[in-house]
Parts: C-alpha cells; sequence; structure tokens
C-alpha cells in the first residue's frame, strides 16, 4: 500500500511538473525522482529476497537496509525542499512536519534499541545454553 501510494504521489508531483512549464525545481525534482526509484528497487527487492538458509541473505539484508534508510533519508529531505518550493519554509505545516518527524524519530530509536537489547539477551542465552550452563527451553 506504501507503494501504491507513493507512485499516486510521484505520478501527481509529474503532472503538476507538466503543467507548470517554465517552473523548474531541479533539486526537488532529483530528489523525488530519486527516491521513487529506490522505493521501486526496495519493493522489487521482496521477489528476490533469499530464504533464511541461504548464505547471500546477509548481504540481501544489507542491501535492503541501505536502501530502505537511503529512501527515508532523501523523502525526508525533499519534503524539506518541498517546504522551500513552495515558500513554506517559516511556516505552522513545516513545524507540524518537524514535531511529527521527531516523534516517529525517537520511536524508531527506541525500537531500534529494544531490538537490540532482544538480540544480545537471545544470542548470552543461546551462548550459556551452548556451554551447557542452562538447559532447554523446557523447565519442569
Amino acid at each position: 500500500s506504501a507503494f501504491f501510494l507513493g507512485t499516486v504521489g510521484f505520478g501527481i508531483g509529474i503532472r503538476l511538473g507538466d503543467l507548470s512549464p517554465g517552473v523548474v525545481y531541479g533539486l526537488h525534482r532529483k530528489l523525488g525522482f530519486t527516491a521513487f526509484c529506490l522505493g521501486a528497487l526496495q519493493t522489487l527487492a521482496l521477489l528476490f529476497r533469499p530464504k533464511t538458509t541461504n548464505k547471500f541473505r546477509k548481504y540481501w539484508k544489507s542491501y535492503h537496509h541501505f536502501v530502505g534508510y537511503a529512501c527515508v533519508v532523501l523523502g525526508v529531505v525533499n519534503v524539506f525542499q518541498g517546504f522551500e518550493v513552495m515558500g513554506e519554509g517559516r511556516s505552522y505545516a513545516k513545524l507540524a512536519y518537524c514535531l511529527c518527524l521527531s516523534t516517529l524519530i525517537g520511536v524508531c530509536i527506541a525500537l531500534e534499541v529494544n531490538s537490540w537489547v532482544i538480540f544480545c539477551r537471545k544470542s548470552k542465552e543461546e551462548k550459556l545454553r551452548r556451554e551447557g550452563l542452562i538447559g532447554g527451553l523446557n523447565h519442569n
């Protein structure tokens, strides 16, 4: 659904650009094209995702994370460019966007920290289990 909404937004942007002859917003347009292409690559990557046991899975995951983060950063930067293009550099809409973005960043950081805590806890338990210091999951 996100890719569909992004495609609709991309199409609207292309159409609005066509309806505005002589008006060129080079950086905003280039960032938009790049973000859309990266989003399309990210969506297509689902078709080529190797199984978790495949030796190439770690490379796919690295690609997936790198392209995903790059797409998010480009999208955020492009929204700020859009505010400048519209002459809304000092508006309440930009302030609201910044507040929402800050909240999302905070939530993402909290979730990332939580996932690392869980990962570290599981790897520590697995190590102790391998060394025989703790038993299996079934305790009677």
